[in-house]
């Protein structure tokens, strides 16, 4: 049997990255190893979260320092989380395969008997396709010039650290070349589980739009889009940008900012449609789960984003300007799509998928390693066909075995290539 844990960096929260390492453990029956877990974080009481250094974390005189600030920005808590990542929890020592989840985990040192599987969602964004854009916000020179510095450091950390991974998992087929691009290095690809009550339940009127309130986001964009729109535009959401888009939101009827929405699939249950506009989005919940409740989906043509909208069939495209959101709100017609055809476009992000293609992965790699050594390749070429055909029938009977444990026993699927895994 295959002992699997899960380690990610940490929970200042439960977003993306943090679902995703909790759904995982749940798939594999395996516990989670992060630095810290921040006050006030809901966690679900069926997975067991081990936080191995939580009171340097959110306890005084460190907390004010190590606290979780600017989307993980603050120089010293990142350094501190990359440096206690590297040797983590002794008890990972036990494991055969670490599932990593989120950049920072990567930076643990793994045995030389342990497999490593590395789920990063992107590379640094701030370090590579966002790097300019971070860096504009900095208008002085010498901080400026601060900044490259502190970048090029933690790009070497970072490509550093890759000689640790084993294989390498991406969230979609965007992030796969991004780290074709950065790293070099090939990738399988798992879409992460769509969970929650998504359905179709009519057409109130009006569009919807929700994520993080953050400038990446571009939900400015499409609220000065549908200022000079006579339809409605409900914004869901918290964070950075909230009170500006409240302020902005005020004086136009037509545009709600309801913040944080609890049930936001009965909100998107009774919509039009939804308007999605990231920049370069990594894979694009929002518009998997748009999909997935049977509703058209106007984004943004770029990112993820522009592969799930498939002209006529699951939305419209639009590009990143106030007049081409106006003119594609305006052309577009709600009977032109079908709920069902859409929801059919989705099933490639139901949980089942999820389960099974990762499975495949952590069991492919975890027997990755089973062969004849070239050191004693030597003494394999001197015997006779009928024992090396007898080794090779039972490396194919071990890895067979060790697949089968962790994908339920079906040597069809595990023998075979899944949709959107790389056969390893």
């Amino acid at each position: 049997m295959t002992d699997v844990a899960i380690l990610h960096d940490r929970f200042p929260g439960i977003g993306g990255g943090e679902e995703f390492a909790i759904e995982a453990a749940r798939v594999l029956e395996a516990p989670i190893y992060t630095t810290y877990v921040a006050d006030g974080t809901d966690l679900p009481p069926d997975v067991d979260l081990i936080p191995f250094r939580q009171s340097k974390y959110t306890s005084l005189p460190w907390r004010p320092f190590l606290e979780w600030k600017n989307e993980g920005m603050n120089p010293l808590e990142t350094l501190n989380v990359a440096l206690d990542m590297t040797d983590a929890h002794s008890d990972l020592a036990a494991y055969d395969v670490i599932l990593e989840s989120a950049p920072l985990s990567k930076y643990y040192v793994p045995h030389v008997d342990q497999r490593i599987v590395h789920y990063p969602h992107s590379p640094p964004r701030w370090l590579y396709d966002l790097y300019r854009d971070r860096l504009s916000s900095f208008d002085t020179p010498i901080l400026e010039a601060s900044i490259k510095a502190y970048a090029k450091g933690w790009r070497a950390l970072d490509k550093e650290a890759n000689d640790y991974v084993d294989q390498f998992v991406a969230n979609s087929e965007l992030v796969r070349d991004r780290l074709r691009r950065f790293y070099g290095r090939d990738a399988a690809v798992v879409y992460p589980p769509v969970t929650g009550d998504w359905r179709n339940e009519g057409d109130d009127g009006y569009f919807v739009t929700w994520s993080r309130l953050a400038p990446e986001k571009r939900i400015e964009l499409i609220a000065k889009a549908f200022a000079g729109l006579d339809e409605r535009l409900v914004i869901a959401g918290d964070g950075q940008q909230r009170d500006e888009l409240e302020n902005f939101a005020a004086a136009y009827d037509n545009i709600e900012v309801r913040g944080y929405v609890d049930d936001i699939e009965s909100l998107v249950a009774r919509a039009t449609a939804v308007v999605y506009a990231p920049k370069q989005e990594d894979f694009g919940l929002v518009g998997a789960e748009t999909m997935m409740a049977g509703k058209p989906l106007l984004g943004v043509n770029e990112g993820f984003t522009r592969y799930q909208v498939q002209g006529g069939r699951t939305g419209l495209l639009f590009e990143p300007t106030v007049a081409s959101i106006r003119e594609t709100v305006r052309r577009f017609d709600p009977t032109d799509f079908d709920s069902v055809e859409i929801r059919e476009a989705a099933r490639c992000y139901e949980y089942e998928c999820f389960a099974e293609n990762l499975r495949t992965v952590i069991g492919e790699t975890a027997v990755a390693d089973v062969d004849i050594p070239e050191l004693e390749s030597s003494q394999a070429d001197r015997s006779d066909d009928a024992g090396s055909s007898e080794t090779t029938q039972e490396r194919d009977e071990t890895r067979t075995q060790a697949v089968g444990e962790l994908t339920g026993g079906d040597d069809d699927t595990a023998d075979n290539e899944l949709e959107g895994v790389t056969d390893q």
